[in-house]
């Protein structure tokens, strides 16, 4: 894992010819809207392991997910960790920087690799003034964001690590908009501050059942309806919630 709050590991993408951008908040947006954010902004490259936050940094940078996944990971005092969130395509890095708070309370973490823009605080603040319309649509996210916290406390609290890794495979693929990609099992036993014995034999149980596949840390989901259907009433409640807040 790297470490590493001053994001030397983001490297500067490919810049891609196109100026508007693939995250759904900002294609709420009108075309022009859209392209001056992006004129401001950088193309970056996100990769699994890379940690973009530590608590306590003071953040400097929002970003805009594409297609990949940032971890929003609560750390106990004794080193164990739990995910409460994540932040894909449909969301941002960053919305307490419009409330003038740059101290971050968790550890944030990638996922799962992608692309992404980066805009830097001070040009959030200018393009996201109150009333307008990035502004109301980054405060619609962060409701939902907030229920999606809330949902994952009472997720982890009371439903089996069998639901919850169904969940966080199913959600994995909405957002990355793929049924196969990177996942290690050490890693998801992270996300789920689980051991990583106990999440072997969930994903063998769900092999051996023919919803998923899996080979060198990549996941082949196979029956999604199946996988929905061990899932956890959390992944339909927090999808709903995304698609009635924000759209």
């Amino acid at each position: 894992m790297h470490h590493s709050a001053a994001y030397p590991r983001l490297t500067a993408a490919a810049k891609p010819t196109r100026t508007l951008s693939k995250n759904r908040l900002l294609a709420g947006l009108t075309d022009g809207a859209q392209r001056r954010i992006v004129s401001r902004a950088e193309w970056i490259t996100l990769k699994t392991g890379d940690v973009l936050n530590e608590p306590g940094d003071r953040q400097r940078f929002a970003i805009f997910p594409e297609n990949g996944i940032i971890s929003v990971v609560n750390l106990m005092q004794e080193g164990r960790s739990i995910e409460v969130a994540t932040i894909g395509r449909e969301g941002i890095l960053g919305v307490p920087l419009l409330l003038g708070i740059d101290l971050v309370p968790f550890r944030h973490m990638v996922q799962v690799n992608g692309s992404a823009l980066r805009i830097t605080a001070s040009e959030l603040i200018e393009v996201a003034r109150p009333g307008s319309p990035l502004s109301k649509l980054l405060l619609r996210y962060y409701v939902a964001f907030t229920a999606q916290i809330m949902q994952s406390v009472a997720c982890a609290g009371l439903h089996s690590i069998e639901q919850r890794c169904c969940r966080w495979l199913l959600t994995t693929q909405d957002r990355v908009e793929s049924p196969r990609f990177f996942l290690t099992h050490e890693f998801l036993a992270l996300m789920l501050g689980t051991r990583r014995t106990s999440v072997t034999e969930v994903l063998k149980k769900l092999r051996d059942s023919g919803l998923i596949e899996y080979r060198r840390g990549m996941i082949s989901i196979l029956e999604r309806a199946g996988l929905e259907a061990r899932s956890c009433e959390c992944y339909r409640t927090v999808a709903g919630m995304y698609r009635r807040i924000v759209g």
